[in-house]
């Protein structure tokens, strides 16, 4: 009999062991880019309908309003998953061809990264970090570089809530 609550006690500490594991708290990674973002919410920001997500590769996902999206004025969303180098490369350019430009209230951090010299407006590129996952938003087809990063910001902001 004794045994049995001794078997029973060691299951119960392995389980509350695992519960209270700092890995517990934190969520795997996303795996599906298209499962962040909805095509409603891709529509409602860019003030147009897109098609379907498209998966261009595992960790890629595109929303266009054409079906020619590699046109270069179609206006589409591309959210790709990342990893925490490219996240730390954006944050610090070592090329000044790039600047980091801080975004605040988006995931646990989050960084644009503008490209220098260039024109204004689909140079910009939102990196974001929520827990364990990292997420680059681009948006396409705006020529306003400043409602290009509102409108990254919007997306990222909707994805995070999904991870």
């Amino acid at each position: 009999m004794h045994s049995k609550y001794s078997s029973l006690a060691v299951l119960v500490f392995f389980c509350a062991l695992n519960i209270c594991s700092p890995r517990a708290a934190h969520a795997a990674p996303a795996s599906d880019p298209c499962a962040l973002i909805t095509q409603a919410q891709v529509s409602a920001v860019l003030g147009a309908t897109v098609g379907a997500p498209q998966h261009d590769a595992p960790t890629m996902c595109q929303w266009s309003t054409s079906t020619q999206p590699n046109s270069m004025n179609v206006k589409k969303v591309v959210l790709i998953l990342s990893r925490e180098r490219a996240f730390g490369f954006a944050k610090t350019p070592i090329s000044s061809s790039e600047k980091a430009v801080p975004a605040s209230g988006i995931g646990d951090d989050a960084v644009y990264a503008v490209a220098a010299g260039v024109p204004a407006g689909p140079n910009t590129s939102l990196f974001v970090k929520k827990g364990n996952s990292y997420f680059v938003v681009h948006v396409y087809g705006v020529p306003d570089q400043a409602k290009v990063m509102d409108m990254e910001k919007t997306l990222a902001t909707q994805a995070c809530s999904n991870l």
